[in-house]
């Protein structure tokens, strides 16, 4: 996931993200990476699609356009991925890893230029206003038909399985924001109406690892069972151009 200033987590125990997968380290404060905008602004690659993956996190995807705001390597995290989600074959280096804040810089990229875009667990820690801004940032970028592949919480089945409303404030499952520092969390109705809003031709629901492109994509990784055994847990959604 994109990570926020320290700030925002010196609150919040290490052991909550250790369970995903991440632990809280302090940074300085960056600055534009002016080195990885030139590279990505020349990115190409001839007769191969272009991929982007948001909020990489240590996941950096080998042949893919990983952008995240630090790069951290996989291997105090592999215990979590494990092989199945992060095979020897597909892991990524630097090279492949793109350290940008879309959000102040945009994307560095042509109309049109972007066959596939990927991220889980992603999309709820922007602000309402910062996914409407990626989802206009994206559709930019993206190929007429192509998709634009969000796995994200759902708000209805947090609130259904976790809270109960008879009780006023003290029922509300508030957890869903404060412990996982999360931000905007969507149902399926609200990402429709806002992925239509910004100019998506369509928007398909399915489930987990049954994307339309699931041939491009690595095998989808949240939501741990663990954590959101509910089928429903998570919003699997395919947005079109």
């Amino acid at each position: 996931m994109i990570k926020k200033t320290i700030q925002r987590f010196k609150n919040l125990p290490n052991r909550i993200f250790r369970k995903i997968g991440f632990e809280i380290k302090k940074v300085e404060k960056r600055t534009v990476n002016k080195n990885d905008l030139s590279r990505l602004s020349q990115f190409v690659i001839n007769n191969q699609p272009v991929k982007l993956h948001f909020g990489c996190g240590p996941r950096v995807l080998k042949g893919w356009v990983n952008i995240d705001l630090a790069f951290e390597p996989f291997e105090d995290y592999l215990q979590y991925y494990t092989d199945i989600h992060y095979p020897e074959n597909i892991r990524g280096d630097r090279n492949d890893f793109y350290e940008i804040n879309f959000l102040k810089t945009g994307l560095p990229l042509l109309d049109d230029s972007v066959d596939v875009i990927f991220h889980e667990d992603f999309f709820e820690h922007l602000t309402q206003k910062e996914q409407v801004v990626f989802l206009a940032e994206t559709l930019r970028v993206m190929k007429k038909g192509s998709t634009h592949r969000i796995n994200t919480p759902n708000l209805l089945a947090s609130m259904r399985d976790n809270s109960n409303f008879r009780k006023g404030r003290e029922g509300v499952f508030t957890d869903e924001w404060e412990n996982w520092h999360h931000f905007s969390i969507v149902t399926p109705a609200i990402l429709e109406e806002m992925a239509k809003m910004v100019g998506y031709s369509d928007i398909k629901f399915n489930a987990k690892n049954n994307s339309v492109v699931a041939d491009l994509l690595p095998r989808e990784y949240r939501p741990d069972e663990k954590d959101r055994p509910a089928r429903d847990s998570n919003v699997f959604a395919d947005l079109i151009k």
